[in-house]
């Protein structure tokens, strides 16, 4: 992992903008039309529209929402810095507003284009920017908080700018180069990109600034992360799990995972907090990005990530998936504590169980006797626990999960996953 660099001055990222000045009303998008009706086919045109459509909203929230966080920044710096970042973000609404109407002919004016691309949003990209107007209001409501700081610094421009927006444009960008069309279109997204680049750093120097200043400032960061990572993984989720919606421009959903966590976990540390301090990250720390990024499409497509609207489906990979993240987030001490495995009774697949073995917790299918506790549900149902879906304690009320064992060792069940 890259260690933590000395981070650009805000007044040196002040600059840059100056230097970065650039109109989303002077670039020619006259042959983009051209193209994207005569060299883009109907799956490129689909997937084109799906994709710039959260780039056109997720504009206009942030351009809309950033407000709390200039009014919070306790520095004078930051406050100037932030103010030219809301510019910005009103200049990229005007580019991906112009092109969506001018070039793909959706709507006929601001509002109407709106209106037309919310069909478009995916579930995650709306769970994600719901919890940014949740913490910006709350923020707006307590200026003084600087856990609300944190939360939205990092919700900004660590998660939203830099996992989602900055992966986005990399790959939009490559293949606009290498396909060789709409001028005006990468021409924009290029600006928007520099700027993006800019904002980011911004966020990391001012995440790490308020890491190093108050000791709530990195519980709030990895607390809001913990919240919204399981909803970020279903902003790329694209219509009916169609995976041509990338592959049509030459790059995978895989590509697109390892480069977000990546770009994640690099600025992350950059700010003082290190990836494994987040338990959704240590859990798969052992694992390449690659690797991470595999499993990730195997929960999505198995339904237990990417929709919460969606009943998991569970395969023998997903299944072994699943308890691979039990088996390492379990407290080892309350698992050897019980004096015995815990197995899981599921009424619509075989069973499966957990014992300390060796230093480390073990997850295996089959049976196994003396059970210490035992948990008896349907496979679903703890596949959602497992990822936070569903709250266990609402899951004993209703009776969809069920615990059996001695008393003393129901009582250690809340230690044992935290």
């Amino acid at each position: 992992m890259e260690e933590r660099t000395e981070p650009i001055s805000y007044q040196r990222l002040y600059r840059l903008w100056e230097e970065g000045a650039w109109s989303a009303t002077a670039i020619d998008l006259t042959l983009d039309r051209e193209h994207f009706d005569g060299r883009l086919d109907q799956t490129q045109r689909d997937a084109a529209l799906w994709n710039y459509a959260m780039f056109l909203t997720g504009e206009e929230a942030v351009a809309r929402t950033l407000t709390p966080v200039l009014d919070a920044a306790p520095d004078h710096p930051q406050q100037v810095f932030l103010a030219t970042q809301i510019a910005d973000e009103a200049r990229h609404h005007v580019f991906f507003d112009r092109f969506m109407r001018e070039v793909a002919g959706v709507g006929h004016d601001t509002a109407s284009t709106l209106e037309q691309t919310r069909a478009l949003l995916t579930w995650g990209f709306r769970q994600t920017f719901s919890e940014l107007e949740r913490v910006t209001e709350a923020l707006r409501r307590k200026p003084q908080d600087l856990g609300l700081l944190a939360q939205a610094v990092t919700l900004y421009h660590l998660v939203i700018e830099g996992m989602l927006a900055v992966p986005g444009q990399h790959f939009i960008q490559r293949y606009l180069q290498d396909m060789n069309v709409l001028p005006g279109f990468s021409e924009g997204m290029a600006n928007v990109a520099r700027d993006e680049s800019r904002h980011v750093a911004f966020g990391v120097r001012f995440l790490g600034d308020l890491v190093a200043s108050a000791r709530e400032c990195k519980s709030a960061a990895i607390e809001v992360l913990e919240r919204v990572l399981p909803w970020t993984v279903g902003v790329f989720v694209p219509p009916r799990l169609d995976r041509s919606y990338t592959e049509c421009f030459g790059f995978t959903l895989e590509e697109i995972y390892a480069f977000a966590e990546r770009a994640l976990e690099t600025k992350l540390l950059r700010a003082g907090i290190h990836p494994e301090e987040v338990p959704r990250l240590a859990r798969m720390a052992h694992l390449t990005y690659e690797e991470r990024a595999a499993r990730t499409w195997v929960l999505i497509r198995d339904g237990i990530l990417g929709d919460d609207r969606r009943e998991p489906h569970m395969t023998p990979q997903s299944m072994e998936i699943v308890f691979d993240g039990v088996a390492r987030s379990v407290d080892l001490d309350a698992l050897r504590s019980l004096g015995g495995p815990v197995v899981w009774d599921f009424h619509d697949d075989q069973p499966w169980y957990l014992v300390a073995a060796d230093g480390h917790a073990e997850a295996k299918p089959g049976r196994v006797a003396e059970p210490a506790l035992v948990l008896e549900c349907r496979r679903g149902d703890w596949a959602k626990i497992a990822v936070g879906r569903l709250d266990p304690r609402w899951a004993l009320l209703t009776r969809k999960l069920r615990v059996h064992g001695a008393l003393a060792s129901k009582a250690k069940l809340a230690r044992l996953f935290g």
